[in-house]
């Protein structure tokens, strides 16, 4: 499979030292970074669109994984403490229990590293209800979770390379695969930058083999977040235009359901993604914002019409299009800003 990650992947796992941040400044500034970065919304939708786009084999096309990361205030837990989640096929995916977790950071000095560890719920689902809205969870105790155990149990250890962030399991990292019913070595890599989190994690067994993980070990690429406000409208030909001001979207693959009133009712979703356009131009790929507006059921994309589509630059701050009949405009979202007029 030609992919546009392995150049990148394979530099990634090149000898380098590993003592590339030693110094008590820089790793005070690496904690900082990541509790600055981190805590976001990641979804690689537009890995998985891109992959599809230039007709990856099925088996290997990526599948959408959502994450995010939040800062809670939990003193008894931690002076850095990050509640994880995990979805699978977006925000709306999904819930996947088993990495629903809390993680303290803090600097290692013996390692020259800033530790990252995970810990779970002793009940979780005492807490899924909060996993949408992890600030809930502020002042967790320590009696409410267990030591850290399984796959995702491992911790990982972050330093900095130039402007990237990258973190990594320790070699010894084992348990019992709940599938297999047999013991694994766990690997986890990340590389974090102020716009992508890039992972992959391998189960190998006692003949070091990949078992658990993909096999080719290309890194989910996640893009992270922006929110947006939008502002949608459809105006038939014989009737009462409709509109619908207000609506937040995050921009990696987020969509937005409208359901318009009688006698012109109808169902419409929009789509707003920025990361990777297959171009022809001879450049590989183009990074664009795109909004995009469709008729039907977004969990059948397949059956769904094609309305419209606008795009603009990935820095932009705002994609929008228009015919006339359809229409949509979403604008980077700031919090200082009155927010719009209801709905009409």
């Amino acid at each position: 499979m030609k992919t546009f990650a392995i150049t990148a992947v394979a530099m990634l796992w090149l000898a380098a030292p590993a003592w590339a941040t030693n110094s008590p400044i820089e790793l005070k500034t690496a904690l900082a970074d990541l509790m600055r970065i981190l805590p976001s919304e990641f979804d690689n939708a537009a890995q998985k669109f891109f992959e599809e786009e230039i007709k990856t084999p099925k088996e290997l096309v990526h599948g959408r994984v959502y994450r995010s990361f939040t800062r809670i205030d939990a003193p008894d837990v931690g002076e850095n403490v990050l509640v994880g989640t995990v979805r699978y096929g977006g925000k709306e995916g999904q819930f996947d229990g088993g990495e629903f977790q809390v993680w303290t950071l803090t600097v290692d000095a013996e390692r020259k590293a800033v530790k990252m560890s995970p810990r779970r719920f002793k009940e979780p689902e005492k807490y899924f209800a909060d996993a949408r809205d992890a600030e809930k969870l502020k002042g967790l105790k320590t009696d409410d979770l267990l030591p850290p155990q399984g796959a995702a149990g491992c911790d990982i250890y972050w330093r900095k390379y130039g402007v990237d962030l990258r973190g990594a399991t320790e070699p010894g990292c084992s348990s019992m695969s709940s599938t297999l019913k047999v013991p694994l070595t766990w690997e986890w890599e990340y590389v974090l930058t102020e716009d992508e989190l890039w992972l992959t994690f391998a189960g190998k067994d006692s003949a070091g083999k990949v078992v658990s993980g993909r096999p080719d070990q290309v890194h989910w690429r996640l893009g992270k977040a922006r929110e947006f406000e939008c502002l949608f409208g459809y105006r038939p030909e014989n009737g009462k235009p409709q509109f619908v001001n207000g609506p937040r979207m995050n921009d990696r693959g987020d969509v937005y359901v409208w359901e318009t009133k009688a006698p012109d009712k109808r169902s419409f979703y929009y789509e707003l993604l920025r990361g990777m356009w297959p171009s022809n131009s001879g450049r590989n790929y183009e990074d664009l914002l795109r909004i995009s507006m469709y008729e039907g059921d977004p969990k059948k994309p397949d059956k769904a019409k094609f309305l419209g589509f606008g795009w603009a630059s990935a820095a932009s701050d705002r994609a929008s299009f228009g015919d006339g009949v359809y229409s949509g405009r979403c604008k980077l979202f700031d919090p200082s800003v009155a927010p719009p007029a209801q709905n009409e």
